[in-house]
């Protein structure tokens, strides 16, 4: 059984001479602003079929991989989905379709995000009260919230929604025939990368984008340190032997360990310059106005945009706390970081 290779790669296999090892991209446009598109991978070695990632939460990406698969001569039955995370970009096959598909049990819960929004109402207006976001700052959250009427920036369905798929834990250090299962926390507390050994190639998922910085944000249900796993993370992935990286996002990546310090000097000059934004006792909307965001300044930031730009100053001062660098303080109900 032989895939059309769509990334002109063919990767042999030395402990099976007998098959080749192909790898597929599909390449799904999002309906988001950022990023443009998602990448769902499909690999076969002539036996087992495997499908990094599984689209957009919309019925028409998980029609348009249906029938791609069907197009490479393969079935949603005969494929064994592997899911990095439970973002909104990724987990739409599982939603719709009667899938086998595998997630860390750390991302399964969250799942309820879209087929039981109201499961984590509470929880998200807790952590906005308790870091002090404004109503206005809430409004994307709360058109999310809100699955009975759609917006146009909102990332809920619109619809109610449950999900399909049978979905069985993987946890770090499993091992799928080829692949091996790499626990890779941060952008997601339990985010996977898959590799594998004998090609020296891995599935990175948002751990790592040829071009942007992912994301990393503090939400409720998150690690007390996202930024420190995150960066960990990266530093777990140099230990490894990598020849070629495939994201979840933006292009393929030959030159792994170049682009993987890169990251890590990112991560820790945006540290730094967190740090040096907080004077006095300082709330997170405080720190995020002076931090320099890629998209323009805080207050110019489109809806989206300052929730997540809110989310990752949080993320970075939760780390500086970790590093006993910053304390926080109560002051009137909202928290305040504050130098020692």
């Amino acid at each position: 059984m032989a895939l059309p290779v769509t990334l002109k790669e063919k990767n042999f296999l030395a402990a099976n001479p007998t098959f080749f090892m192909e790898i597929s991209r599909i390449k799904l446009n999002l309906p988001i602003k950022s990023p443009e598109f998602s990448n769902v991978y499909v690999i076969c070695d002539g036996g087992e079929v495997y499908v990094i990632d599984g689209g957009f939460i919309s019925e028409k990406h998980a029609i348009e991989i249906t029938e791609k698969l069907e197009s490479f001569g393969l079935s949603l039955s005969s494929s064994r989905f592997l899911i990095t995370h439970h973002h909104i970009d990724h987990v739409g096959i599982v939603i719709w379709k009667k899938v086998n598909a595998f997630m860390h049990p750390l991302e399964i819960p969250f799942l309820k995000l879209y087929t039981d929004p109201s499961y984590f109402a509470r929880p998200y207006l807790e952590w906005s009260r308790k870091y002090g976001i404004d109503m206005e700052l809430l409004k994307p959250l709360i058109s999310f919230f809100k699955t009975s009427r759609r917006a146009e920036t909102s990332y809920s369905t619109g619809v109610r929604i449950e999900t399909k798929g049978n979905i069985s834990p993987l946890e770090d250090g499993e091992v799928l025939s080829y692949l091996r299962v790499i626990h890779t926390p941060g952008h997601c507390p339990g985010h996977l990368s898959f590799y594998i050994p004998s090609e020296k190639v891995i599935f990175s998922g948002d751990l790592i984008l040829s071009v942007t910085t992912t994301h990393v944000g503090y939400y409720p249900g998150y690690s007390p340190d996202p930024v420190g796993d995150h960066v960990k993370s990266l530093r777990k992935l140099l230990e490894l032997e990598i020849d070629v990286v495939y994201p979840a996002h933006e292009d393929i990546i030959k030159n792994p360990g170049k682009r993987i310090s890169e990251l890590i000097h990112h991560y820790e000059e945006r540290e730094e310059e967190v740090y040096s934004a907080v004077e006095g006792d300082s709330r997170v909307l405080d720190v995020a106005r002076k931090v320099n965001w890629s998209t323009g300044s805080f207050d110019t930031i489109d809806g989206w945009g300052k929730v997540l730009a809110f989310s990752e100053t949080l993320a970075f001062l939760k780390r500086l706390v970790n590093e006993g660098r910053l304390r926080e303080k109560e002051i009137d109900g909202v928290i305040h970081y504050t130098n020692f």
